[in-house]
């Protein structure tokens, strides 16, 4: 006879080994949408997944569910899913919150900026940053920037923060937004960054967050104004 505790652990084993699987297939996509594989509009294709990965159709199935409710995704009539359009009204949206939740990063990241090499790692990436202005290629300039914004939500060390940047799919809001950004407009990106970086490096959180909102404010209008 199985003990309850052995039942217990047995039935943990279980349920960490499906969280694990779904957990796989939620990265598998996002990254397929990072790297160019899927684009906007693309039908994603159960059984190709299942079959790569060796899953049944229940962690793939789960792991479409989450992308869909948490909007990278759509299902569509035949039953399939497809990587969801952002329209341009669903963009300024977007941008109008994380230009409040980016600005708290910022702040929060500046604070812990003299601890554990956090300056050295923070001036690496920002000169990351500022290099892509260079060659010019949208892809580069806002993987840049996604690194820059990870590493300051783990200097902060504040898990709530991390998980609403978690959450946000930069890549998947970086297929459509980098369509329009940088553009014609790349100084004053990197210029907004140029000046959020120095305050972020010289520890002040208010200072880096008042630029940083300011130029996503000019994000906003001018994702509006294109829109008319």
């Amino acid at each position: 006879m199985v003990s309850s505790n052995r039942k217990h652990e047995s039935g943990s084993a279980v349920a960490g080994s499906k969280t694990s699987a779904v957990q796989t297939v939620v990265d598998t996509i996002l990254s397929r949408i990072r790297e160019g594989y899927l684009i906007p509009g693309q039908h994603i294709i159960a059984q190709d997944i299942m079959d790569e990965l060796g899953l049944s159709k229940a962690p793939v199935r789960e792991a479409i569910h989450i992308l869909v409710g948490e909007g990278v995704m759509e299902l569509v009539q035949n039953r399939s899913a497809k990587v969801r359009n952002m329209t341009r009204r669903d963009l300024i949206a977007f941008t109008e919150v994380w230009s409040a939740v980016g600005g708290v990063n910022v702040r929060l990241g500046a604070k812990h900026i003299h601890e554990n090499g956090n300056k050295e790692r923070a001036e690496k990436l920002l000169k990351n940053i500022v290099k892509t202005e260079k060659n010019r290629v949208p892809l580069e300039f806002f993987t840049a920037v996604t690194e820059f914004h990870t590493a300051l939500t783990e200097m902060s060390g504040n898990n709530y923060i991390r998980d609403i940047i978690t959450r946000a799919h930069f890549s998947y809001f970086h297929r459509h937004i980098m369509l329009t950004f940088p553009g014609h407009h790349w100084r004053r990106h990197i210029s907004a960054f140029e000046k959020l970086g120095k305050a972020v490096l010289e520890a002040d959180g208010d200072a880096a967050e008042r630029h940083y909102r300011k130029h996503m404010r000019w994000v906003v209008k001018h994702l509006q104004s294109e829109t008319k």
